[in-house]
């Protein structure tokens, strides 16, 4: 019963920059609970790590650690650091929204989110 949203962030041939409200506004189209969180990139960026942050209605999910991807991977599966979802519940109608709030040395390109959510 969960779906996968898959968010596309910035283009594939794009640099990440930090900034809010990348990509823009997606309004959820059912209720239920974000089970999984994730995120992913066309190429991988090298030196440090880059921070992303997803929002709903404006107040992020994971107050604490965040989704981040490492240097030179291209997903936040095998992250040194695991997100820690805080607030799971969604609704019909929420607005999500994606910050990156920090970028590797030599951004990576890219960036899409990955939202598994429990319908209910």
């Amino acid at each position: 019963n969960v779906r996968y949203i898959l968010l596309r962030v910035v283009g594939a041939t794009t640099a990440c920059t930090v900034a809010t409200t990348h990509g823009g506004d997606l309004e959820l189209p059912f209720t239920g609970t974000v089970t999984e969180i994730g995120a992913y990139v066309d190429t991988a960026g090298t030196t440090g790590t880059m921070t992303v942050d997803v929002n709903r209605n404006g107040t992020t999910l994971m107050p604490t650690n965040k989704v981040t991807i490492d240097t030179t991977e291209k997903s936040s599966r095998t992250a040194a650091t695991a997100p820690a979802l805080t607030t799971t519940a969604v609704t019909v109608g929420d607005l999500i929204t994606v910050d990156i709030d920090a970028i590797h040395t030599t951004a990576a390109f890219g960036l899409t989110i990955r939202l598994g959510v429990r319908m209910t």
